[in-house]
């Protein structure tokens, strides 16, 4: 239990767990007929908010999110079931497991699509961090393990961003950018007038994909997305800026770089609110990969910056080989009810 901290309340890791159903119709799909990327996010966004709000005992919000690689599609007329549980409580922040899987109606027959590792703050009205009540007590080693891996997850992470770095990025190709403005209204939150991290995510990933699908040429899906903090709150009346940058372009796939900037339009003042990069995969009518057109760095900028998304592709592939060696470790805490 960490220090100055009084459990309330004990519950098992088990206990925490919440699950969402969510039919994919023609509203969530891309132009190949399945899901889009932006909308599972948002939907494994809310319901690891879910899990993480109700052992806080009130507001959560998302402040980072590990890599995600998506693995499989959801495809249309399919339900895409959505279970997220809490494996770690700190003082005030909480440590969760987010997976998706495709379920065919039919069958009931299920297959992992993406998993997700999320970390909430629980908040006050004012948007401050409050001591969690509750306590996480392992009913097995099982659970044991869960929580031992949810502290390491903590420990690997580096430093958060800087909410003072207003900078954009800068694309190897300069008419490979694009810049959007939204005002955030009340639909875009989940709580307390706060810009939903799902939603944000959502956004983000769309203009990544009108960002690779202007350089290919093609449809294009997202294959993966590095870690992310949520550095800055985005409130209700703030203008978001998304700027997107192609910063890597493989043989079938690219990299698009997302950073998100807010505006308060009364005081003026300005904060970066996250960055996050996007890795989308060029598919033909066959749903294969299919090649992109062939780039070769040669200004001494375009070079500096292909090696450093080439630093991030091989910790990307890293990452992918050890979460991939982890699959069958990553599974709801509860055995599912017999049909």
């Amino acid at each position: 239990m960490p220090a100055n901290k009084q459990c309330i309340r004990k519950t098992s890791i088990a206990e925490t767990l919440v699950e969402t159903i969510h039919l994919v119709t023609a509203s969530h799909i891309n132009p190949l007929g399945i899901l889009h990327g932006g909308v599972g996010l948002r939907w494994m966004v809310t319901t690891g908010s879910l899990a993480a709000m109700r052992v806080a005992r009130g507001p959560a919000l998302i402040v980072h999110l590990d890599n995600v690689f998506f693995l499989n599609p959801v495809r249309l007329g399919y339900n895409a079931v959505i279970s997220g549980w809490v494996e770690y409580v700190g003082r005030t922040s909480m440590e969760t497991t987010v997976i998706m899987e495709e379920e065919n109606p039919g069958t009931g027959e299920r297959r992992l699509t993406t998993a997700a590792h999320m970390t909430f703050v629980a908040v006050d009205e004012k948007i401050r961090p409050r001591i969690i009540p509750t306590c996480l007590t392992p009913s097995s080693p099982f659970e044991e393990e869960l929580m031992k891996r949810a502290k390491e997850r903590r420990k690997r992470r580096g430093p958060r961003l800087s909410p003072k770095d207003l900078s954009t990025p800068q694309p190897l190709i300069p008419e490979y950018k694009l810049v959007s403005y939204k005002l955030v209204n009340p639909e875009d939150t989940l709580t307390l007038n706060v810009m939903h991290g799902g939603r944000l995510l959502y956004l983000m990933d769309e203009l990544a994909g009108i960002t690779a699908m202007k350089y290919a040429k093609g449809v294009m899906v997202t294959a993966a997305i590095d870690a992310t903090d949520f550095v800055h709150p985005i409130w209700v009346g703030d203008i978001l800026e998304i700027h997107t940058a192609l910063t890597f372009i493989g043989k079938t796939s690219v990299e698009v770089t997302v950073k998100t900037i807010t505006t308060n339009p009364w005081t003026g003042e300005r904060y970066h609110t996250t960055t996050s990069y996007f890795t989308l995969v060029h598919l033909g009518k066959e749903m294969r990969p299919a090649p992109v057109p062939p780039f070769k760095p040669e200004q001494p900028w375009q070079k500096e910056l292909y090696q450093q998304a080439l630093k991030r592709r091989k910790l990307r592939q890293e990452t992918l080989s050890y979460f991939k060696q982890s699959l069958d470790k990553i599974k709801p805490p509860l055995s599912r009810k017999k049909q």
